[in-house]
């Protein structure tokens, strides 16, 4: 591990120093992390049941959803310490029950953080200090397995601003996504040469950008320009870890979390994304009953940290699979052996088969690896029935006839050769209103601004 430096350690013991003064004590939380990761498999297993069973006691008995309301009548026809017994808890649920899923007594402090509504409208989850320590905690031990120290200096590409002072506490650079312009992207080129960041942190598809524009327009610095890579937000595809590997020549790190319970799941050194057990259970659900380890189904999340508004097997919208086999690192954490995406996302073929939409990230893998340097920007796959669709292409100067054909038959290959492909070029594709960005989706779930530009 790399020595802290004068400047980490000020930033450190300044953030943990004023986080423990608002009654956060997330230092210590790290430090009990640390400890239990260090527990034999069957010792780290014990501790999880032990952590989940409190869980469910509590919950049972201190929020009116279960001991009074419409989760009852599932609690009393099964065991309430057992988790599979307990039904699973939907967004819309949250959302309509909001009030009696609150603990009663509620703790006082507590909070309500939203979601950024890019799966849908805003979810509004509340939790208290104690809650928000625990999820600082499990993302900053995260860090730390890569010998990334809480105050090291980062450049954050981020949607919402936490502040000036706040920032530099924290030893942020913040990059703000609304505007990927050239002018800011050179900017956070010119800080990491300067300023020499220990990491980049943000959306999986702002990181790429900065990525993509860094190979362009400084190919003769040397890299790495920065060490490390944090991304998250939003599912990582083979090509865009290529991508951020080669723009910035960074270690990438791939986190996976929602705003409902913080961060689930952080790659170690080995390549593993493991499953933060002593802060959130993952289940994977098939038809509402767990699968086999290595089975693709729903993610579901039960939050062991949240005693204000504890959610218990909440669906997520996500689909993945556990591993049934431990990580090489030695961690005793689970592992998450894959995550195909949004429930929501499916696609059909022109034969009417059902295809995940990130499968198209292997076109733009093959897009990437075959095309000159700078041809393609950001690239949305748009279908408007199985047979149709439209390409939207922030194109390069060297974009060409070769591009375009890998951009159709790449869609032919997977949707059916009877599928009609149109291109349209366009010169810019903004993000989502919450800063996240999907290169797929079905026609009329969103619009571009921009104009169609006429191709030579």
């Amino acid at each position: 591990m790399t020595p802290e430096t004068a400047n980490e350690r000020f930033h450190r013991l300044l953030f943990l120093g004023l986080q423990r003064m608002r009654g956060r004590p997330i230092g210590a939380y790290i430090r009990k992390l640390q400890e239990w990761e260090r527990l034999e498999p069957e010792a780290f297993n014990r501790l999880r049941a032990e952590r989940l069973a409190e869980t469910l006691e509590y919950t049972s008995s201190r929020v009116p959803f279960y001991s009074s309301g419409p989760g009852r009548e599932a609690l009393r026809r099964g065991n309430v310490h057992d988790l599979r017994s307990w039904p699973v808890l939907e967004r819309g649920t949250i959302q309509a029950h909001t009030a009696e899923l609150l603990a009663q007594p509620t703790p006082a402090g507590h909070y309500l953080r939203r979601t950024s509504g890019s799966s849908g409208t805003a979810l509004g989850v509340a939790m208290d200090a104690d809650a928000a320590s625990w999820a600082w905690a499990t993302d900053y031990r995260g860090l730390l397995w890569h010998g990334i120290s809480v105050g090291a200096r980062c450049i954050r590409l981020i949607h919402k601003r936490e502040g000036g002072l706040a920032e530099w506490v924290r030893n942020l650079r913040p990059l703000h996504t609304d505007d990927l312009s050239a002018e800011r992207l050179m900017a956070g080129v010119r800080y990491m040469q300067t300023a020499r960041p220990v990491f980049v942190s943000g959306y999986v598809a702002a990181v790429t950008e900065l990525a993509r524009f860094a190979r362009l327009s400084a190919p003769d610095v040397p890299r790495p320009l920065v060490p490390f890579a944090k991304v998250l937000g939003e599912m990582l595809h083979p090509f865009q870890r290529q991508e951020i590997e080669q723009g910035l020549g960074a270690r990438v790190i791939e986190t996976y979390g929602c705003n409902e319970t913080g961060t689930v799941g952080y790659e170690c050194p080995a390549g593993s994304l493991h499953v933060f057990a002593e802060h959130v259970e993952v289940e994977i659900l098939k038809d509402g009953e767990p699968v086999e380890p290595g089975e693709m189904g729903d993610i579901a999340l039960t939050c062991t940290t949240n005693r204000v508004m504890p959610l218990i097997r909440y669906r997520v919208g996500d689909r993945g699979r556990l591993s049934p086999e431990p990580c090489s690192c030695g961690r005793p954490h689970p592992v998450i052996a894959g995550i195909e995406g949004r429930v929501g996302d499916l696609m059909l073929t022109a034969a009417g088969v059902p295809v995940h939409g990130a499968a198209l990230g292997n076109v733009l893998k093959d897009v990437i690896a075959k095309s000159p340097p700078g041809a393609v920007g950001r690239v949305i796959f748009e279908q408007h029935d199985r047979r149709s669709w439209t390409v939207l292409v922030q194109a390069g100067p060297e974009f060409g006839d070769g591009t375009a054909a890998l951009l159709t038959e790449g869609v032919k290959a997977i949707f059916g050769k009877e599928c009609q492909v149109a291109l349209k070029l366009v010169p810019e594709i903004p993000s989502e209103p919450s800063g996240k960005f999907r290169f797929y989706r079905m026609a009329g779930t969103a619009t571009t601004d921009a104009a169609p530009v006429a191709r030579d």
